[in-house]
């Protein structure tokens, strides 16, 4: 028995060392430079800057296509600094794109910054470390887990390790900026042969983009980031950085001999961006975020957290509440809240992704035991098709929220007036658990051109989820003409809405 005990003892131990994190005193504080008027980027954008004082610019990056080229113009064009903070950065084709680009900018002398959230980039990690030896880019990892090679071991840190930094921010010349919702791979940007993403972000300009900065900054330095030479043994050699400029170059060839490259040729961003003035929305914006304590700190102060940040404008809000949230979870004290807006006149009307077309089942059966009552208050509940009509026709443009796969945009509007594009979705991981951040735009011209499309869609895109008088769930949806109404989830087997029934028992709610 006291040998069990002491063995016990060693592997507990065991564990716990292997899940120490190594000390984070050698990360240097560096911060973003001014606006450079002189740059290509402050050229292009400052006569319209200066015919809207005070106002930031921004572009509406609908499609994948437009968010991809939307990064690579941007970065061609930089100067002097570029700023990457991200959830996920595959190593796929667009992946790669992405770093020949950061790496072409960096042999030119730019500075680069990449801070990228530790749970997705296991298998990268001494690629990561080698695109770090590079002299003008450094990388740094957020909420790092202790055990490099085992992560199992982690688990004795698990309330920390399970928060994660889900902000996505994109920086150029502290000048250009793009937030939203997209990570960097292959269905974020409409690439994928199996499966895409709809997403939503904005193309920034002007002070907003240094809020950005500030957002960056307040991240990069903060005791959460840790370099990655840090947690990395491996010493990467010139040679092994040119190997690395080789895999990217290669993926450059790659992409010539692909659809996708002759659809990035002929977008009407790529003629705008290239021959004319792009047409831009103009208002006030401020950022919103997390503090980065949020993945440290287990009792942090909640008032200081991004939805807390939102409650004023939905209190603000008088008659239209829009939502569009790829994971909706609203939890009794949800519920409750949009009771109160019934109660006071504000229509509610969200879209969040069916189970045919959710890629997390297990979220979506988080969600789908709140129906009736969402429904019971008076909001109206729209869940997305797998292959939503807007999609199929290539002259209609969406919000950019909507694929074959589903829906991955977080777009909220108050009142056809302001306008928040972010990383957070309506669930508790979100709420509770994940850091992230987004930009709220004052600016009814946006606010308005959001909504039309956004509800223009609605009824051919989407399942109207109604309850009828028997209290029973039925999804009504236009097909061309026609009306049709379904009485179990629709395009869904029984053994899928099997799964997310047992899911809906047996996963805890604040888990997902």
């Amino acid at each position: 028995m006291l040998k069990k005990l002491l063995y016990i003892h060693l592997f507990v131990g065991l564990m716990m060392g292997c899940a120490t994190l190594p000390p984070n005193n050698n990360r240097k504080e560096s911060h973003s430079l001014p606006p450079d008027p002189a740059t290509r980027l402050g050229s292009a954008i400052d006569k319209q800057l200066k015919a809207h004082p005070g106002q930031s610019a921004f572009y509406p990056l609908s499609s994948g296509l437009e968010a991809f080229i939307a990064r690579m113009a941007s970065v061609a064009v930089a100067d002097h600094t570029v700023d990457l903070q991200y959830y996920i950065w595959e190593n796929d084709l667009t992946g790669r794109l992405m770093f020949h680009s950061v790496i072409t900018a960096a042999d030119r002398g730019v500075r680069v910054r990449i801070l990228l959230d530790d749970l997705n980039q296991a298998r990268y990690e001494k690629m990561l470390a080698t695109l770090d030896s590079h002299p003008n880019i450094e990388i740094r990892m957020a909420n790092p887990f202790a055990s490099r090679s085992w992560r199992i071991f982690d688990i004795v840190r698990f309330s920390t390790v399970n928060r994660r930094m889900h902000n996505k921010v994109f920086i150029v010349d502290n000048q250009a900026g793009i937030v939203g919702g997209r990570n960097i791979a292959n269905e974020y940007f409409d690439a994928s042969n199996e499966m895409n993403f709809g997403d939503f972000d904005l193309w920034t300009f002007g002070p907003i983009v240094q809020s950005l900065s500030q957002e960056f900054d307040t991240y990069w330095n903060s005791e959460i980031s840790y370099p990655i030479t840090a947690l990395n043994s491996f010493q990467a050699t010139p040679d092994d950085l040119d190997l690395l400029r080789k895999d990217f170059a290669a993926a450059v060839q790659e992409a010539e001999d692909t659809r996708y490259a002759e659809a990035l040729q002929d977008t009407p961003m790529v003629r705008q961006f290239t021959k004319e003035p792009l047409k831009l929305f103009w208002g006030k914006a401020e950022v919103i975020i997390d503090p980065p304590a949020k993945l440290s700190k287990i009792d942090d102060i909640r008032e200081e957290h991004l939805p807390y940040q939102l409650y004023p404008l939905i209190e603000e809000t008088k008659k239209e509440l829009l939502l569009v949230s790829p994971y909706f979870i609203p939890g009794k004290k949800g519920v409750k809240f949009f009771g109160s807006l019934h109660q006071r006149g504000v229509q509610a009307i969200v879209q969040t992704n069916s189970l045919a077309s959710s890629d997390i089942a297990t979220v979506f059966s988080g969600y789908k035991g709140y129906r009736k009552d969402l429904l019971k208050n008076g909001v109206r509940l729209f869940e997305l098709k797998p292959n939503p009509a807007s999609k199929k026709s290539k002259k209609k443009k969406t919000i950019g929220s909507f694929s074959s796969s589903g829906l991955h945009g977080k777009v909220f509007v108050f009142d056809r007036r302001k306008v928040f594009v972010g990383s957070m979705n309506l669930d508790p991981r979100s709420v509770i658990l994940n850091s992230e951040m987004g930009v709220v735009v004052e600016s009814p011209e946006f606010a308005k051109a959001v909504a039309k499309r956004f509800l223009e869609d609605l009824p051919e895109d989407s399942y109207e989820v109604i309850l009828t008088e028997n209290k029973k769930l039925e999804w009504k949806t236009h097909e061309g003409d026609q009306e049709r109404t379904y009485f179990t989830d629709p395009e869904t087997t029984w053994w899928k809405r099997f799964k997310a029934a047992v899911s809906a028992i047996f996963i805890p709610e604040s888990w997902l």
